[in-house]
């Protein structure tokens, strides 16, 4: 079974990706498809996530097992062990793809084809690449004017020397038996 899936960007109006998959390869071997067919740096954080009617987001494929033990959150699953054909289906044909945490960017993903494969290609494939993607990550130091940090506290723009970091410490202070070896200290016990 062959999944094929349409990516857009709410960003870029003219960027496309139709990426085919097998319905046995999991959401990492997707993930993966994606950030090459954008030329995305994968190692950074990304997750899936299933849209329901409202909009609202649903469950987590993330990246990384976040879960613990004793953590009781059963709507998070990591990409490497999900596979496609366990959360994708045409009932819930809709999901986002977050490739920017820090500024909650993502592209839509919609299931728009589902069958046997016809092709003798090794899977995922990228079918359609139109556009140019978004760029990956938006927190830079540009996207910082503007922004108050005022409640955060500042120190001179000075840098330290090592005379301003030793002059923190008071030599003087004597509050204890004084050693100049070990020999000194096994004698007070």
């Amino acid at each position: 079974m062959i999944y094929r899936f349409k990516i857009t960007s709410p960003e870029v109006e003219d960027f496309e990706r139709e990426i085919e998959i097998g319905h046995e390869q999991t959401w990492l071997d997707l993930h993966n498809a994606i950030q090459e067919s954008v030329g995305y740096d994968n190692s950074q954080m990304a997750s899936f996530y299933q849209i329901d009617a409202s909009g609202q987001r649903g469950l987590e494929i993330a990246l990384f097992e976040m879960n613990t033990e004793d953590d009781d959150n059963m709507n998070v699953v990591a990409m490497d062990v999900a596979m496609i054909r366990e959360f994708s289906s045409k009932e819930n044909a809709d999901l986002i793809y977050v490739f920017d945490f820090f500024s909650d960017r993502f592209f839509n993903i919609s299931l728009v084809d589902k069958g046997i494969s016809k092709s003798t290609a090794n899977y995922p494939v990228c079918l359609i690449s139109n556009g140019d993607a978004p760029t990956q990550i938006m927190m830079d130091a540009e996207n910082f004017e503007g922004m108050d940090f005022s409640q955060f506290e500042t120190k001179s723009d000075a840098p330290k020397t090592a005379d301003d970091y030793l002059s923190e410490f008071d030599d003087e202070i004597n509050d204890g038996p004084e050693f100049e070896n070990l020999d000194d200290y096994e004698d007070i016990l």
